[in-house]
């Protein structure tokens, strides 16, 4: 769990591809920051799609959407975002996996990859066309969701397996 100490300190420290920092976009609307394992990771295909497919209620909540990942190349962020829409969404690189850290997003355990639900949501996710791509980054990073309003957690969402769903408009609700 991160300490009220060391999040706000990385708000201020990590900027998105335009130079905003996370605690600026925080103090103008809420933010739904949503933190990405690598672009190869089936998984992330199919929550940047359903993410896209419900920007138009997330946006009209009055949340800003934005994102982190674990590669250092912006042009293989945008190749990744592009095929939904996305590229002009605020997004941070963190390669180190600091934020991540920050955030309580640890590294994954086996058991968070290989287990039965996991393996039945990948060939879910690869019946919808999210098929796995080149990983990038470290793969055993876990993901997560949170919301920031005025540079504070409001709320959070850490996946306990890598295959999991979240309801991204509950968590982009500021009420």
């Amino acid at each position: 769990m991160p300490t009220d100490k060391i999040v706000p300190a990385l708000l201020r420290t990590f900027t998105t591809q335009t130079g905003q920092s996370i605690e600026t976009l925080s103090s103008e609307r809420p933010v739904l920051l949503v933190f990405l394992r690598h672009f190869g990771c089936t998984f992330c295909r199919e929550a940047v799609a359903d993410i896209s497919k419900l920007r138009p209620q997330i946006e009209a909540l009055g949340t800003q959407l934005a994102f982190v990942h674990l590669s250092d190349d912006d042009q293989k962020a945008q190749k990744f975002f592009a095929p939904h829409a996305l590229t002009e969404i605020p997004r941070i690189s963190d390669p180190d996996g600091g934020l991540f850290e920050a955030f309580g997003l640890v590294r994954a355990h086996w058991r968070q990859f290989l287990n039965y639900e996991s393996v039945l949501r990948t060939l879910q996710a690869w019946l919808q066309g999210h098929w796995i791509g080149v990983p990038g980054g470290d793969v055993e990073r876990m993901p997560g969701v949170f919301l920031i309003k005025n540079g504070a957690i409001a709320k959070a969402y850490r996946h306990k397996l890598v295959s999991d769903r979240p309801d991204y408009l509950q968590l982009a609700n500021p009420a």
